[in-house]
């Protein structure tokens, strides 16, 4: 049998494989979870912003992602930095999961960006990936809320 392999961002493709790891995942999980219909805000992005004389100077883009709080970015401006702004949003959104009954937050950082931030903020490092991008590291934390 010869099967074509291409590469594409055929959104009627995507779907129909999104369809089918959320019946399998149904099939295979009998939580309840997976039986759900997910809501209509699922993985759409929305942000917690920073706001100074009617500015933005920072803000965190995140995704709603199987009860968590999935942090696509986290930025401050360079000269709002070191003002405890991110701390403030990170408060927020975990406060924002908290009023939502979600579990925590899941997030990435690269070795250059801001690891020790987010251990200082509580967040629990899970892995630790070598080479990515190619010379650097990434690095993965989760921080549960209840």
């Amino acid at each position: 049998m010869e099967i074509d392999m291409i590469v594409d961002n055929r959104q009627d493709y995507i779907q129909e494989i999104r369809k089918g790891i959320r019946n399998f995942n149904k099939e295979k999980n009998k939580t309840g979870y997976f039986s759900k219909q997910c809501p209509k805000d699922y993985n759409e992005p929305f942000g917690f912003y920073a706001i100074k004389d009617n500015k933005l100077v920072g803000g965190m883009i995140v995704h709603k992602k199987m009860q968590w709080i999935d942090v696509e970015i986290l930025y401050i401006e360079k000269e709002y930095r070191n003002q405890h702004i991110a701390t403030q949003l990170i408060e927020k959104v975990t406060n924002y999961c908290k009023e939502n009954d979600l579990v925590g937050i899941h997030l990435c950082t690269l070795d250059f960006q801001a690891k020790e931030f987010y251990e200082k903020q509580n967040f629990q490092l899970i892995a630790e990936i070598k080479d990515w991008p190619r010379n650097h590291t990434r690095y993965e934390f989760i921080k549960y809320v209840k």
